[in-house]
């Protein structure tokens, strides 16, 4: 285990960012790192819209930022993901997948023929009626992935896992703060993701690709543009109101505090935040992983950047 490594990868419309992994989930270190900006039309809203082209830039990536692995985790986060919180009966442990996967249908708008269909199992509960698992349905569009498995094939990359990018945050979320209840306002060039943890445990989850915003109107995500980042800062504040009230509406336990994670523009995105009255902490995951060579390298390195593909290439590391 001390000698594998696997790369943790994730994107937007803007960019591909990288991060690859050795050792054990328990002593993991990060060996190598790269990022590299996409022409307009490779990936739109989370979807790889040209595979021929992606598989350009992912070969490009892996060039400059010497990334001696070829077996890739793969972060995905786009309309296409579609997360669902379900209950079900308790069951045998060797009988859950099959009893899960027979009624996932009822919890899911889109025909299971379309999507690849996975699960957590986060919980149980005890009611009048028995007991019952809390479970996250993670469904994917099966033409969604294989344009992405296109894409990463003629790289000549090997995907041995995809994952939901919104979840992969939410990991990074779960190592880095401690508190009962809280929020957690992911983002990056094409879509925000709110999540609301309680008692370590998932329990909101909510997707908003920025194009679907009357406020976005048309825009292309520009990292350089700093109205994009007014704008995005206006629809997470609003997507984060309507997130809380919903949350307590249920009359679960008061939000202790709200963590900010993305990119880009995410310094003024916080004071925006404060000017509304939110106190919001920029959060800060695997600052405390080594970092091979960080020293000698005139690349800076900013494990908040790359969160997202460390939890993913921490993910590998599991295997």
């Amino acid at each position: 285990m001390l000698s594998k490594s696997i790369v943790g990868l994730e994107m937007d419309s803007c960019e591909i960012r990288a991060v690859e992994l050795k050792g054990t989930v328990k002593k993991p270190e990060i060996i190598a790192w790269g990022k590299i900006p996409l022409p307009a039309g490779c990936v739109k809203d989370g979807r790889a819209a040209n595979p021929i082209q992606l598989a350009d830039y992912l070969k490009r990536l892996w060039e400059s930022s010497r990334f001696k692995s070829k077996d890739v985790i793969l972060g995905i986060n786009n309309q296409d993901v579609i997360i669902r919180f379900a209950s079900f009966p308790k069951v045998p442990e060797d009988k859950v997948r099959n009893m899960i996967m027979f009624q996932a249908q009822d919890f899911i708008p889109v025909p299971l023929e379309d999507l690849q269909v996975d699960f957590v199992v986060v919980g149980e509960k005890k009611t009048e009626e028995g007991e019952f698992l809390n479970v996250i349905l993670v469904g994917a569009r099966k033409r969604m992935l294989q344009d992405y498995v296109e894409a990463l094939t003629s790289a000549r990359l090997t995907v041995q896992e995809i994952d939901s990018g919104m979840m992969a945050v939410g990991r990074s979320a779960l190592v880095s703060v401690n508190r009962n209840a809280y929020a957690v306002v992911g983002y990056n060039h094409d879509i925000a993701n709110i999540m609301i943890f309680n008692k370590g445990t998932l329990a909101m989850a909510r997707s908003i690709p920025f194009s679907q915003s009357s406020l976005w109107n048309g825009r292309r995500s520009d990292p350089d543009n700093m109205q994009n980042g007014a704008v995005i800062a206006e629809i997470l504040i609003g997507e984060l109101r309507s997130s809380i009230g919903y949350y307590r509406m249920q009359g679960q336990d008061d939000i202790e505090g709200i963590y900010l994670i993305g990119i880009p523009h995410i310094k003024d995105i916080i004071d925006r935040f404060r000017e509304a009255g939110y106190e919001v902490s920029i959060l800060q995951p695997y600052s405390d992983i080594p970092v091979k060579g960080k020293e000698s390298t005139p690349l800076s390195f900013k494990a908040a950047d790359y969160a997202a593909a460390i939890s993913l290439g921490l993910r590998g590391l599991e295997g």
